[in-house]
């Protein structure tokens, strides 16, 4: 829950969209042409360049690395929002009707999102990715922004076969040291942007975030890759073995989180390794 107003960096939109923010409870509101040096805000909201929206949100977040960004891009540059997900923003609306409407809100759980990554991610001691206490709340976030946008969001499960029997037969020590691998492996695989935790001792759940499609087929690629590089080091006498699935949410279906983690798990418990 946010508490006292959300400092607003607007930049890019006409003046007349940012005094109607600036007119919303809760919002300090300041609007700028372009961005040119940190002021500590707690969000961005950039109307993109066509011509370079990459490069404009890779300066966002180097000015504002805390900050969380939305961006705002014309109806016939839907592409470019796309882009700026891809790279990690927290939101993306397009420049209609209901930008007025769906801006304010978007902002306030931009800012909850990046919070939560921030304070909220309850690191795995072992692995020191983020618990399910800690994923949670950044996958729900995404799957309201799959509702509202109309696109699929697809998650990788990584589950570790041989983590419950090691850690019987030779104890926690070992069990860890197991977890651990896997999280390299799981590391190496994923993309900057996508999110990656810890969601069960055995269990590790990758979010996808950008495009589905071409997300879900890299990352599957990049794990095999990773396993087989792991499984021929000399200094790693056990070998991995590991189940991989996914899932996916559709929007519109109001599928609960939990039940989806939990059909995906009891899936990866009846399958084969990868």
């Amino acid at each position: 829950m946010l508490t006292g107003p959300v400092s607003v960096l607007v930049v890019g939109l006409d003046d007349a969209e940012v005094a109607a923010l600036a007119r919303e409870d809760g919002f300090a509101v300041r609007g700028v042409p372009v961005i040119e040096a940190p002021s500590g805000v707690d969000a961005v909201v950039i109307a993109l360049d066509s011509d370079a929206p990459l490069e404009a949100v890779r300066r966002v977040r180097t000015l504002e690395p805390d900050a969380a960004v939305v961006v705002v891009t014309e109806a016939d540059h839907r592409a470019d929002g796309a882009v700026a997900m891809h790279a990690g923003v927290e939101d993306h609306l397009v420049r209609d009707e209901l930008l007025g409407p769906l801006l304010p809100r978007s902002i306030r759980y931009a800012v909850a999102t990046r919070r939560m990554r921030r304070e909220l991610a309850a690191s795995d001691e072992v692995t020191a990715l983020p618990t399910l206490r800690g994923f949670a709340p950044i996958a729900e976030h995404h799957l309201r922004m799959a509702d509202r946008a109309g696109q699929p969001v697809v998650f990788v499960f990584v589950r570790i076969e041989e983590h419950d029997s090691l850690q019987a037969a030779l104890g926690r020590e070992a069990a860890d040291e197991l977890a651990r691998d896997a999280a390299g492996v799981v590391l190496n695989s994923v993309r900057d942007s996508d999110v990656p935790g810890r969601i069960a001792p055995d269990t590790f759940c990758i979010l996808l975030t950008g495009e589905a499609e071409g997300a879900e087929t890299t990352v599957l690629s990049r794990l095999v890759e990773a396993m087989a590089v792991h499984d021929a080091r000399r200094d790693r006498p056990r070998a991995l073995k590991l189940s991989v699935g996914t899932a996916r949410y559709e929007p519109g279906t109001g599928l609960h989180l939990a039940e989806l983690l939990e059909g995906a798990i009891r899936r990866l418990g009846r399958g084969g390794g990868a």
